[in-house]
């Protein structure tokens, strides 16, 4: 399997790549190396070096997932990149045997969990939230399907959904040691360490390069931003992405001295009504809050009749 030789019209969209990442479709017979050969025959000894966690022992897969070739194509990167067996081996762990040990898929349903939960508690929470809420307490309560899900979920899957759900590049940084720092926009992380220093020499992958070989390239553009941003431009992409929200951007002179976004969202039930308890606030009334450091508040109360 390899892009330059498929056409743009036989690639998929992102969404339809979210949808069907973790599902066995892809056969390992049509996939190629670097060199345009069967990548099947690394597969024996990637497997000796425990650079294969996604099979299971004494018995090879006909076809893996997305998410499993992209590995794959990690792993041929640094092959074609002359790098050896051992930093691999700890690139490995790091994304999945440390996801292993540390339970990431109950780590993140319990993330989900409180989420939804304080949305509850404000009152901002909308039906579809209920029923996941339901759904994800049902999961943490099947220890069997978390078992399994430990098999799928791991540093590097989540990267990649991080990177199409929050529509930013993403990846990581692998050092001559084997040390890994992960990448989402412009934040870098490491789930094992927050020392880690950015001017020592590192190869760097991209999960929006890896998703070249299976989306489509307008699907792509539309998304991630190939050119480097300002500032302003930064804050204005930030705003445009979220829901419910309005952007004001003044210019002077033709530079933008000021830009203002709006979130706009609904309060409602017992948590609106002890708000409006708090603040005073009867029908047909308007409260605007503000503040521009960590002392006061102003306010604005508007009598509508």
């Amino acid at each position: 399997m390899n892009k330059n030789k498929i056409s743009d019209d036989q690639l998929i969209s992102l969404a339809e790549f979210h949808e069907f990442m973790f599902s066995a479709i892809v056969p390992i017979k049509d996939i190629n190396d670097h060199k345009g050969e069967p990548i099947s025959i690394l597969l024996p000894y990637w497997r000796r070096h425990g650079l294969l966690p996604f099979f299971q022992k004494g018995k090879w897969s006909i076809e893996i997932s997305f998410a499993q070739l992209m590995w794959l194509r990690v792993l041929d990167t640094f092959r074609e990149f002359g790098v050896s067996v051992k930093p691999m081996e700890q690139i490995c762990e790091y994304f999945f045997k440390d996801a292993y040990d540390e339970e990431l898929p109950k780590k993140n349903i319990l993330a989900y969990k409180k989420s939804l939960e304080s949305k509850i508690a404000i009152g901002t929470s909308t039906e579809e939230d209920e029923q996941l809420l339901v759904e994800y307490n049902r999961m943490l309560s099947d220890e069997l399907l978390l078992y399994g899900l430990k098999f799928n979920i791991n540093y590097f899957t989540k990267l990649i959904t991080d990177c199409i759900e929050k529509e930013e590049d993403a990846g990581f940084l692998t050092f001559s040691n084997g040390e890994v720092v992960e990448y989402l926009g412009d934040k870098y992380f490491s789930h094992r360490t927050k020392n880690f220093d950015l001017t020592k020499p590192y190869i760097k992958l991209s999960v929006r390069f890896l998703l070249n070989e299976f989306i489509q390239s307008n699907d792509l553009q539309k998304i991630f931003v190939p050119t480097i941003l300002n500032a302003n431009e930064k804050e204005v992409l930030k705003a445009l992405r979220k829901k419910n929200t309005s952007i004001t951007i003044k210019k002077r002179e033709g530079e933008i001295v000021n830009i203002v976004s709006t979130d706009e969202g609904t309060i409602s039930h017992a948590r609106a009504k002890e708000i409006r308890e708090i603040l005073g606030l009867r029908n047909y009334e308007e409260i605007t809050i503000s503040t521009r450091d960590d002392k006061t508040l102003t306010f604005k109360k508007t009598k509508k009749k």
